[in-house]
């Protein structure tokens, strides 16, 4: 089977376990990186599931930077879906609400995800830690990097409720991050071995903050780091941008092969989604107390929103 035809299976198997169209559904020629104004399908997240690293980026999806060729693209593309949206944005830094929730509806059937790396500085500490950087500048990143994780567990609790509130009936999938360093230095990657090793144990705390949360809530988060295993950004065929050229946003994203190559088949392989349960509700013999607001992050800071766009 050749390249495109094992893309265009995995496409196709992916879409199937994201509770998309029946086996016979055709590849459609081509999707837009923003969709339209559908509410079936949505797709939400940051710079990872907006594409922007993976280039062909979407002039009229403004700061928000959509390419076509990012994950939730592919997989209406393989759904033959029309009814579909993907409100990702590249400016989703945790400051600025969750914006992209007003494509949410009971009508929407299927969500997916990608959300953290932005909001904590990812990127930027992996530019930091590059061979393109100093070990102080590192520290410093890495700082800032620890303070955001420690303040995403409440943002992500009240996403995820916010989400199930808008959205009863949707089946919700989550995608992690890869690791960026694999424990290899090189010119485009990590200084150092103890800074590659730095890269990919922050690239673990935050994966493991986004299962945990995830599946309390829940819904499912599918772990991409076997399927990206061998491409990292050292990599003999790297699916990760360079750390060390271009913005530091975008430092160690994935690649159009990596979207293609390594999450879909992740999501492909991830079993099937449970199905919400019903939302009746039985009738209370004492009245009932307003459900409590999310608890703040451990610091004591206001959770932020991490979806705006």
């Amino acid at each position: 089977m050749g390249g495109r035809s094992v893309v265009a299976a995995t496409l196709v198997a992916a879409a199937l376990v994201l509770g998309a169209v029946p086996a016979a559904a055709a590849v459609s020629a081509g999707s837009p990186g923003s969709g339209g104004d559908g509410t079936r399908r949505v797709a939400l997240g940051d710079s990872w599931a907006a594409g922007t690293a993976a280039g062909g980026v979407e002039a009229a999806s403004g700061p928000c930077r959509r390419s076509p060729l990012a994950y939730p693209a592919l997989l209406a593309r393989a759904a033959g879906e029309t009814a579909w949206t993907s409100r990702a944005c590249a400016s989703a830094s945790g400051g600025g609400g969750n914006g992209q929730f007003s494509s949410l509806s009971d009508a929407t059937e299927v969500v997916t995800a990608t959300v953290g790396a932005d909001a904590t500085g990812l990127g930027a500490l992996g530019a930091a830690c590059s061979s393109a950087g100093t070990p102080a500048r590192c520290d410093e990143a890495a700082g800032r990097f620890d303070q955001a994780l420690r303040a995403l567990p409440g943002s992500l609790d009240a996403a995820l409720t916010d989400i199930r509130r808008r959205a009863p009936r949707a089946a919700v999938t989550f995608t992690g991050y890869p690791l960026l360093a694999e424990g290899t230095a090189c010119p485009a990657g990590a200084a150092d071995a103890a800074r590659a090793t730095r890269l990919d144990d922050a690239v673990n705390r935050l994966d493991t903050v986004l299962a945990e949360r995830v599946a309390a809530a829940g819904m499912r988060f599918v772990d991409v780091r076997p399927a990206f295993a061998g491409h990292g950004v050292c990599g003999q065929a790297p699916w990760l941008t360079s750390l060390t050229e271009g913005e530091a946003l975008l430092a160690g994203g994935p690649t159009a092969d990596g979207h293609a190559l390594g999450v879909l088949p992740a999501l492909a392989a991830a079993a099937p989604m449970p199905t919400p349960a019903p939302t009746t509700t039985a009738t209370p013999t004492t009245p009932t107390a307003p459900a409590a607001s999310p608890a703040p992050p451990a610091d004591g800071r206001a959770a932020p929103g991490l979806f705006p766009g």
